[in-house]
């Protein structure tokens, strides 16, 4: 008896299993936070990088022309533009246009994207003018990139006012605003802080800005230059101002003026010292003085006075003989 024959379907293919990425390299940080955002802020402006790692995504962006990065145990970086040799934990330190970035057109700065390097940017650079033409206000982000020293804003034409909360970034040692279209007064934060690092400010071609610059900006111990040429800022400097040339273009005294020294410990004894000479070598001298004084009259030998007998007889004697004792 023969068994039923039963139709089967032919065997299902296994799915293959999608493809498993490759590991990133160790020394190539691609997809950290920062890089990703530095990449959205040169999209939201139109910039492309020159160097062969801006088109490859997965790259490092310690890698681009106009960027540079710190090495997380102090390393030297790689040559400009290598992709190679970078360590997990790079840090991106300083964006500077260049010549190795395309510019776009113009439009307004994107700051908020800039918040994912507020920890660690220290330079911010937009390029010289001409190299893009950025407009609108100044961000009011750029007030919390915490780590910023040098500031730069040097092309386009930004409008408004200075944001006064500049003066509250605690490592800022150069503020450049050349921006021609900046109008109002110069915040006096940007001076206030006495444990402030402020060591050049440029407000040059702003015509609009006027007011007075304030006195607190020519008494910083940290100033070396102020220069708001070009603009309608007036007024006189103070009078224990640290630097010559004028309101519009003050330039730093050198040397500068030594701060006053607090009386020392030595200063003090010399000068007691010196007291206690001039009273004692004077009173030492008199008292010498008397000292000698008595001495020589109470040496003086006294001559009895002879009588007339005495005289009479020492006359009388004849030569050769004995005189009376």
């Amino acid at each position: 008896m023969f068994a039923p024959f039963v139709l089967s379907s032919p065997p299902t293919a296994p799915t293959p299993a999608a493809p498993t990425p490759a590991p990133m390299p160790a020394d190539v940080p691609a997809a950290n936070e920062a890089c990703k955002a530095l990449r959205s802020f040169y999209d939201a402006i139109g910039a492309k990088d020159k160097s062969p790692s801006f088109a490859d995504t997965s790259s490092t962006c310690c890698a681009f022309l106009d960027v540079r990065c710190t090495q997380p145990d102090g390393s030297p970086s790689p040559p400009l533009g290598q992709k190679e040799g970078w360590k997990a934990g790079a840090t991106l330190t300083k964006i500077k246009f260049r010549g190795g970035t395309e510019l776009g057109g113009s439009g307004t700065l994107p700051g908020a994207l800039l918040l994912p390097l507020a920890g660690t940017l220290e330079y911010l650079d937009l390029g010289k003018d001409g190299d893009r033409s950025f407009s609108g206000t100044l961000p009011a982000e750029l007030t919390q990139l915490t780590a910023l020293q040098k500031l730069s804003l040097t092309t386009g034409k930004f409008s408004g006012t200075i944001p006064h909360q500049l003066g509250r970034l605690p490592a800022l040692e150069k503020l450049t605003l050349l921006s021609k279209r900046l109008s109002g007064t110069v915040p006096g934060e940007l001076c206030h802080r006495s444990d402030g690092s402020l060591r050049k400010l440029y407000l040059d071609d702003n015509v609009k800005l006027s007011g007075t610059l304030p006195p607190e900006c020519f008494l910083l111990p940290t100033l070396e230059e102020i220069s708001a040429k070009k603009t309608r800022i007036s007024g006189t400097m103070p009078s224990r101002a640290r630097c010559q040339g004028g309101v519009n273009s003050c330039n730093v005294m050198s040397p500068p003026p030594p701060p006053p020294s607090a009386p020392s410990f030595a200063s003090d004894t010399a000068v007691v010292v010196l007291l206690i000479c001039a009273i004692a070598i004077p009173a030492a001298a008199w008292l010498l003085y008397t000292l000698c004084k008595r001495v020589a009259i109470t040496s003086t030998v006294v001559v009895p006075k002879m009588t007339e007998l005495d005289s009479a007889a020492v006359e009388h004697i004849p030569e050769g003989e004995a005189r009376p004792t």
